[in-house]
């Protein structure tokens, strides 16, 4: 992570950063498509489809009351965690808004409190240590990471994903993750297998989108930094000196070299 998150402040300087980073690619390289056979737009990638505020869908009402009837009845039961992992997961997608400006999606509490029960399911699944993490369910709660700002834990889901399915959109995606929790080594050698794993005709392409999100990652990360020092000597609020950190560099909020977003590559 970039800093100590014991401090309120230091988090949402963290956060602050994960959601620049996005802003500014456009989610960045997973909206791409590299490497993928994916399609569709933002509608498809965030489960809200054309309606504005879903409150609810009595199926995943249903499913998840089952799964967690499931995971009570044996809480080490492995397939059980699973599914509740990816029902709460996809009951939080349809309770994402589109904003009525912006068409962007917005995190309803609804929709918080089942990501955050997704990934609940996530981490008791992993404590059981399972021989191999499941990669189909580990790229469900990857995203669930990503609606609640924690790269770090996105990033360690997709990990799972890019070793089962080495590609230059899984390891680009891992790489993007890595740059936006701060962790610039690891996203360089994410993005080293992300080129050695791609199509040949898109490395080019890849390796040149990934390096102008490491150059980026890297200068707010320094901006971070000097914001979190700010607010710890000023106890100001944290995150207001980096509100656009990168309106002085030419940023945008469209795709790098200024494409639209697409949807994300698929696992």
């Amino acid at each position: 992570m970039l800093f100590d998150l014991q401090s309120g402040k230091r988090r949402r300087v963290v956060q602050v950063v994960f959601g620049a980073m996005a802003l500014l690619f456009g989610v960045s390289f997973l909206f791409f498509g590299i490497g993928s056979d994916a399609s569709g737009g933002l509608a498809d990638l965030f489960g809200f489809g054309t309606n504005s505020a879903n409150t609810g869908n009595p199926q995943f009402d249903q499913q998840v009351e089952d799964a967690e009837d499931a995971v009570a009845a044996d809480p080490k039961d492995e397939k059980a965690l699973l599914e509740l992992a990816e029902v709460r997961y996809q009951a939080g997608q349809f309770q994402l808004e589109a904003d009525p400006e912006t068409g962007q999606p917005v995190v309803t509490e609804d929709a918080r409190a089942n990501f955050e029960g997704s990934l609940d399911a996530w981490e008791q699944y992993l404590a059981l240590k399972p021989k191999k993490p499941d990669p189909g369910t580990a790229a469900l709660v990857a995203q669930a990471y990503v609606q609640l700002e924690d790269a770090q834990g996105a990033a360690e889901a997709q990990r799972i994903v890019a070793e089962d399915n080495p590609s230059g959109g899984t390891y680009g995606n891992l790489a993007f993750y890595l740059y936006a929790s701060g962790d610039i080594e690891g996203g360089d050698e994410a993005a080293e297998l992300a080129v050695e794993n791609s199509d040949p005709a898109q490395a080019d392409q890849i390796e040149k989108q990934l390096a102008q999100v490491a150059e980026q990652a890297a200068k707010l990360k320094k901006a971070a930094a000097e914001a979190a020092e700010q607010a710890d000597k000023e106890g100001s609020q944290a995150g207001a000196p980096i509100e656009d950190p990168f309106g002085s560099l030419g940023g945008g909020t469209g795709g790098v070299g200024g494409a639209p977003p697409t949807a994300p590559p698929a696992p």
